[in-house]
């Protein structure tokens, strides 16, 4: 493998370049029309995790909404002061904690999915219907190889690693 950056590198042909920065522009329009919800966006990221997957452990959820623990728990902290989300013990294993949406967690999420849905169709506008799914599944894929190749590299390098830690996160 080549190492050495070419000389013409085009930052424009640099498939995370884009990836990074449709995130950004997502996050700022959503962040300016979740503002009169009360809602910022780091808290709909979990309040869609928790809705779709229910009971998360702390890791669990960092995973999910690629947060670190630090940022999340302020937000989790925040969300349950709102009283969206509850903190119950894993009947399976007491020192876990799971967080779950309340019902008034639930009614937001209703309440915010209607914003959620015309951002991202307003993304995905000018794209043929069958692309949207293609790309969910490119970085679908490319998700999995680098989790593949860190998982990988750990082993290699004899780390182990907590099931509730995400893999590509270990220094």
């Amino acid at each position: 493998m080549n190492v050495t950056p070419p000389a013409d590198f085009q930052l424009e042909k640099h498939v995370f370049y884009w990836i990074s920065q449709a995130l950004a522009a997502r996050n700022r329009r959503l962040a300016t029309e979740l503002r009169d919800q009360g809602v910022r966006t780091s808290e709909w990221r979990v309040l869609g995790a928790l809705y779709a997957r229910q009971h998360l452990s702390m890791g669990e959820l960092s995973e999910q909404v690629s947060i670190d623990r630090t940022t999340l728990s302020r937000t989790v902290d925040r969300m349950e002061q709102a009283g969206w989300m509850a903190r119950i013990s894993d009947a399976s294993d007491m020192r876990v904690t799971r967080l779950r949406l309340t019902d008034a967690g639930r009614e937001m999420f209703h309440r915010v999915w209607p914003i959620i849905e015309r951002v991202n169709a307003s993304a995905a506008r000018t794209l043929p219907e069958a692309a949207v799914g293609m790309v969910s599944w490119v970085l679908g894929e490319m998700k999995r190889n680098l989790d593949n190749d860190a998982a990988t590299r750990a082993d290699d390098d004899g780390l182990d690693q907590p099931d509730d830690q995400p893999t590509a996160r270990r220094n």
